[in-house]
């Protein structure tokens, strides 16, 4: 065995094991059981063909006829494709290109962004319930204490940028603006249709 065949027995296992943590993505890419996905990754001239199974993800480094579906894109772009808010973005802004069943690339991207991995549950095997749950109530608070810092954050600078520095418009201001924008294209309009009027 090579040891690019080695990589590649190496990545199927780990991506089958992170996989197994959520038990309907299993059952979801079994629906696609006798697909072939290709991922060429840009820059690498590599090609990694995955084949659904019934229990798990099978990985290759050649595939002899044409897959049903090839993404192409670079390392980043195909890996963002798991995450749910990029995932549709990453597909249609030209980061990602897909030949062939369009379909069938959006329902493998869609498997992977609705994985839901019960990460208390996984460390109460080695810590006990106790402990997972105390954890896992320490991250969502430091996560939610997060996330309303970062919004009381963008709220300040958005206010700053506005009020103190004038460097951008307020709300009123945009609404007027864009008021005056109507006003003048009803004129024009007006003055257009008097134009051909007159002659």
């Amino acid at each position: 065995m090579s040891i690019s065949e080695l990589a590649y027995a190496g990545l199927e296992e780990s991506i089958n094991r992170y996989l197994a943590l959520d038990p309907n993505v299993r059952e979801r890419l079994a629906r696609l059981h006798g697909k072939v996905i290709g991922f060429e990754i840009s820059g690498t001239g590599q090609t990694i063909y995955l084949i659904p199974g019934p229990s798990r993800l099978q990985f290759l480094s050649r595939y002899e006829g044409v897959p049903d579906c090839l993404l192409r894109g670079t390392p980043l772009a195909l890996a963002r494709m798991r995450d749910q808010r990029r995932s549709s973005g990453q597909l249609f802004s030209g980061d990602v290109d897909i030949a062939g069943d369009t379909e069938l690339a959006h329902s493998f991207s869609n498997i992977l962004s609705s994985m839901d991995i019960d990460w208390e549950e996984q460390l109460s095997r080695y810590t006990g319930d106790v402990i997972a749950h105390g954890m896992g109530e320490l991250i969502r608070e430091t996560t939610h204490w997060g996330r309303n810092t970062l919004e009381t954050f963008a709220m300040d600078l958005q206010e700053y940028l506005q009020e103190e520095l004038r460097l951008l418009p307020q709300r009123l201001e945009i609404e007027r603006y864009l008021a005056g924008v109507d006003r003048l294209r009803d004129d024009v309009e007006r003055l257009e249709a008097r134009l051909l009027r007159l002659t």
